[in-house]
């Protein structure tokens, strides 16, 4: 399908670091708002996206040996983002673009993928953390897994800061039926490790 070339990734943001820091918090609670372009644009960037454009392993996040076994979805909901239709996109850090792979609104099924959370279902979008192991296995065998562990903490934190910044809420779901959640993803040789929920929070003074 053909690539849809995302917002490049404003610089100016809202909050100092110290400030992101402080109001980071966990955000189960969301008020239903077709997110912009830019703002989801940012999310993704701020997951793994390129830092130096000449030197294509220079990204938001540390991966050991430069391998980035990460690899990022994105399931917008029905008039979750605006110029995105509802269905299942892949994020490429190098073009700082999506590809979209599916036309359908999995939204209900995440609900049930995580053993019926269903404040998932009012957010306007989620994002899958997953990894390709064969990337790291062969170089790292016996620490592959704790790096993948550590890359997507690292990529998870990105998230919560650069969430902050757009005054958008989210949080990091690991409990989750890995066989569901791969099926529908359609991930094949992929591990999936956390999904996230992007949405505005319901209170309006969550950032106050």
């Amino acid at each position: 399908m053909k690539k849809i070339n995302l917002p490049a990734r404003s610089l100016e943001g809202k909050y100092t670091l110290n400030e992101t820091m402080q109001k980071r918090t966990s955000c189960r609670n969301y008020k239903k708002r077709m997110l912009t372009l830019n703002e989801i644009s940012n999310i993704l960037w701020a997951s793994q996206g390129i830092t130096n454009k000449k030197y294509k392993n220079q990204r938001t996040i540390p991966s050991a040996g430069a391998a980035f076994p990460l690899e990022i979805y994105l399931t917008v909901h029905k008039e979750g983002i605006d110029k995105l239709g509802p269905g299942i996109y892949y994020y490429e850090p190098k073009e700082h673009a999506l590809e979209k792979i599916s036309e359908s609104d999995i939204s209900d099924s995440i609900v049930a993928a995580t053993w019926n959370q269903e404040f998932v279902e009012n957010a306007s979008a989620t994002l899958l953390i997953s990894f390709n192991d064969k990337i790291i296995k062969e170089r790292y065998p016996e620490r592959w897994f704790h790096y993948a562990n550590m890359e997507a903490g690292a990529a998870s934190q990105n998230i919560y800061l650069e969430a902050v910044d757009q005054n958008l809420g989210t949080v990091m779901i690991g409990a989750f039926d890995e066989a569901m959640v791969k099926n529908l993803f359609n991930l094949k040789n992929l591990l999936p490790l956390a999904l996230m929920p992007i949405g505005n929070p319901r209170n309006k003074n969550f950032y106050a």
